[in-house]
């Protein structure tokens, strides 16, 4: 689930079920640079470093708990992190911790899709129709008329799932992608597939049925024999229903219900934003995908088809989920991501050689004016400094 209506999903957990408020906000530690494993030492108080701490104290002392920003220039990775990864026990931000990339998993997803594309196992000129027969239909919806294409590239026209009050009513329900796709088969198509574009969720869910039709195995499966295992993805894993995490993770905050981490169910985002991993795992798997490590030179060329957008005021180029996203240095490309809890900013170079993530754990700062002006200078800092 990414880049979630939060005003409309706030007001839904409101009227579900009550989650638990969070402790009170102890006291954030000063934020830290690390270098990775193998990469030297950290650089020094004048450097990159330096100005990315800062740019990090400033996003926690705009009210985000805690804040993970991971770097690279060339075969240099750095790690700053800034404030808390649970404001229960005051433990620091720690760039090892898991947390939910929420719409980062797209990108994931695309490239199966695309991977598929390129072994004849699909086409991406194929209708939803030609794979999930009648799963598109009702109140003007029509899976005959929309392409794969279309659903990478949110160009299908079909609504979005994830405002509808049922989807955050009962976090700890587990959604099947079927009842998902329904929610938004509710509505009529905002348009003509191919004529407009607009962010919908329900297109990645349905990215992922076809990938399991066409494959005859679960997503998890493909996700892991195609991406995660050959990239040695080691901290990544794709749960369908189980909102717990395997490992030491980050806390995600949630306005005033405090810590959700664990009490709402990955099954409402699957394909669309399922995926729980670290930054260093998410920046391994974006070098790869934007070097040409994991596509033919056709299907990177249909990855990187762009067009104009602006999604709630975030201005980028849309590709088959990616954006390519103009900085002061030039530009990226990537995915953001929000899940409750959690949002996610990823920036990564065409050759490879500058990247940058960005992380942290309260979603009630999504229209902050101030956190939005602070978060676009750190991460044109992070990625270009």
């Amino acid at each position: 689930m990414s880049r979630i209506s939060v005003t409309a999903s706030a007001t839904a957990l409101m009227a579900g079920t009550a989650l638990l408020a969070g402790a009170a906000l102890v006291a954030a530690p000063a934020a830290s640079a690390t270098p990775a494993a193998g990469g030297g030492p950290a650089r020094g108080p004048h450097g990159l470093d330096r100005k990315v701490r800062a740019a990090a104290d400033r996003l926690v002392a705009d009210g985000a708990p805690g804040v993970i920003v991971m770097t690279r220039r060339g075969g240099r990775v750095s790690h700053v992190t800034a404030g808390v990864s649970d404001k229960a026990t005051g433990a620091p931000m720690d760039h090892r911790l898991l947390f939910r990339i929420a719409s980062v998993t797209k990108s994931f997803t695309s490239t199966v899709v695309l991977q598929l594309a390129a072994e004849r196992r699909l086409s991406l000129d194929d209708t939803v129709d030609r794979w999930l027969p009648g799963a598109v239909a009702g109140h003007g919806n029509d899976g005959s008329k929309i392409t794969i294409r279309q659903l990478l590239a949110q160009t299908s026209g079909l609504n979005d799932y994830t405002p509808d009050p049922r989807v955050m009513s009962d976090p700890a329900r587990a959604w099947t992608p079927e009842e998902l796709v329904a929610i938004a088969m509710e509505k009529p198509p905002l348009y003509a597939p191919g004529t407009d574009w607009n962010y919908s969720n329900t297109n990645y869910i349905l990215a992922g049925m076809i990938i399991e039709r066409a494959t005859g195995r679960s997503v998890g499966t493909e996700f892991q024999r195609r991406i995660f295992t050959p990239l040695r993805l080691r901290h990544t894993s794709y749960p369908t229903a189980d909102p717990s995490f395997p490992g030491r993770y980050v806390h995600g905050y949630y306005y005033d219900y405090g810590d959700v981490s664990t009490q709402i169910s990955p099954s409402s985002a699957r394909t669309s934003g399922g995926i729980v991993s670290t930054v260093d795992d998410v920046a391994r798997f974006h070098r790869a995908l934007f070097t040409g490590r994991l596509l033919p030179a056709k299907q990177m060329r249909e990855l990187r088809n762009v067009r104009p957008v602006d999604d709630d005021g975030i201005v980028e180029d849309y590709g088959l989920g990616v954006a390519r996203i103009k900085f002061s240095c030039g530009y990226a490309w990537g995915h953001d991501g929000g899940f409750p809890g959690y949002r996610t900013w990823t920036y990564t170079s065409a050759d490879g050689r500058s990247q940058a993530v960005i992380t942290y754990n309260e979603s009630k700062l999504e229209y902050d004016k101030t956190f939005r002006t602070d978060l676009t200078k750190a991460a044109d800092t992070a990625f270009c400094a």
